[in-house]
């Protein structure tokens, strides 16, 4: 999967506590890649069985990053120490409950990437199964543009692609305030400083991958607060998720899991050599 003299991507993926989701995660990044990438995971503290799991995988660069886990603090301060260390052109953030399941999904962000984007990404936080009942109102949202501020389109971090050296050359940082993702600083800086951002619909990246969303805190048993309470409890690093997410991202999680396709990369452990 790695050749390190013709590879632009270095993929950096965040990690506390999801064995199941992780290794998902990487067995379809190792089936569905076709372009050499360095696919970094940042652990942030892990004590289960997902760190030995990370630690048995050859092909990866498991990166202990001393931050303690909090349930957003820690991942975008792992990101943060990790963004220096990247030496291709490309980085791309994903999240452990990001899975793709098409072989040209990086080919897809790069060629959009290649025609002069400094970032291109999801502008909808979840991607789900394709189903007849979800394809009209994913078609009526692949319409709208969404602006996270104005004149920045919405760029969601579960599977962002970055082009290094302007990210660098502007010293941007990953943060969040009000429970808002940690790209929409990065992105409003980026796009103030002249460079062009692209947001891609759900209904565009089904066709390569799939996120439910929140799969991490509701793999600790965190639980959901109340829609209002969302924005006070990202602040004190408590669960930002409310009770229709908690439930949506649970069905759709079940849905992807239950594909033949889906279970046929968790029994092969042979994606792990």
């Amino acid at each position: 999967m790695e050749d390190r003299g013709n590879t632009a991507v270095t993929v950096l993926i965040p990690h506390f506590q999801t064995l199941d989701s992780i290794k998902l995660c990487l067995r379809s990044l190792r089936k569905f890649t076709r372009q050499p990438c360095l696919v970094r995971v940042l652990d942030n503290g892990s004590r289960d069985a997902s760190l030995d799991y990370l630690r048995a995988v050859p092909w990866i660069e498991l990166v202990t990053t001393g931050c303690t886990n909090h349930c957003w603090k820690a991942h975008f301060e792992a990101l943060n120490a990790a963004v220096p260390l990247v030496t291709t052109p490309y980085f791309l953030l994903m999240h452990s409950d990001t899975y793709v399941h098409h072989p040209g999904w990086l080919d897809y962000l790069l060629d959009l990437a290649r025609t002069g984007y400094a970032a291109v990404g999801p502008r909808h936080q979840r991607v789900p199964v394709r189903t007849p009942l979800w394809l009209p109102s994913a078609v009526l949202q692949h319409l709208r543009v969404r602006e996270l501020a104005p004149g920045v389109p919405a760029l969601r971090s579960f599977c962002a692609l970055y082009e290094t050296a302007p990210f660098r050359q502007l010293g941007c940082r990953f943060s969040t305030a009000n429970s808002l993702d940690i790209t929409c600083e990065v992105n409003e800086q980026l796009v103030r400083a002249g460079h062009r951002i692209r947001g891609l619909s759900a209904f565009a990246l089904s066709r390569y991958l799939f996120h439910a969303s929140a799969i991490t805190l509701i793999a600790q048993g965190i639980q959901p607060v109340a829609r209002e309470q969302t924005k006070d409890a990202c602040e004190r690093g408590a669960s930002y998720v409310d009770h229709k997410t908690y439930r949506r991202s649970q069905n759709c999680q079940q849905r992807f899991l239950q594909l033949a396709s889906t279970r046929a990369i968790l029994a092969d452990d042979t994606l792990d050599r």
